[in-house]
This record gives C-alpha cells, sequence and structure tokens, in this order.
C-alpha cells in the first residue's frame, strides 16, 4: 500500500482549497492513517469463529441465520410511492 498522495486531487475531490502548510498536514495525517490500517491488516488470529465477541461486554449474542425470502416485484415497490415517473419515485430535491 503506498503512502504518496496527490493532495491536490484529493483537495479537487473534497471540493476544498489547501494552503501549502494545510497540504503538508495533510499528507501526514493521510499516511499515518494508511500505516494503522496497514498494521491492523496484518495482524493474525489464533481464534475460532465461535471465539469471537462482537459485544463490548463479552455476552454471547443469539444471532439469527440469513434467510432468503421473497421480495417486492418492481411494481410492488412503486405502488405505495406518493410520486412515480418512468419506473422511478419521484423526490423532491435536497437542494435548490
Amino acid at each position: 500500500m503506498s503512502n504518496q498522495f496527490d493532495i491536490d486531487n484529493v483537495s479537487k475531490l473534497a471540493s476544498i482549497e489547501l494552503e501549502e502548510t494545510e497540504k503538508n498536514k495533510l499528507s501526514q495525517d493521510l499516511s499515518i492513517i494508511l500505516e494503522h490500517v496497514q498494521a491492523i491488516s496484518n495482524l493474525e488470529f489464533d481464534i475460532s469463529v465461535d471465539e469471537v465477541f462482537i459485544h463490548p461486554l463479552e455476552k454471547q449474542l443469539n444471532l439469527q441465520e440469513d434467510v432468503v425470502e421473497e421480495f417486492l416485484t418492481h411494481e410492488e415497490a412503486l405502488s405505495n410511492a406518493p410520486e412515480s415517473k418512468d419506473g422511478k419515485f419521484i423526490v423532491p430535491p435536497s437542494m435548490e
């Protein structure tokens, strides 16, 4: 994983303008984040899936099995929509 960033491209994608000092700081911060992600990715565990606890108090959770069920057809999904056009939901704009 490369720690090199095109900070100008990142700032363009985020639609923000950065000073040169901000670019340097952001580059350092992103490199640190990637180093942490890489370190976590390299961890190895010698535990079985049954031993993994996902509850903060290490309580055993009763997880439900995934079951494939029937789902709505496209027409059924649109049937209760307040407004639809050309097979799509019509919603009010989020920005004007």
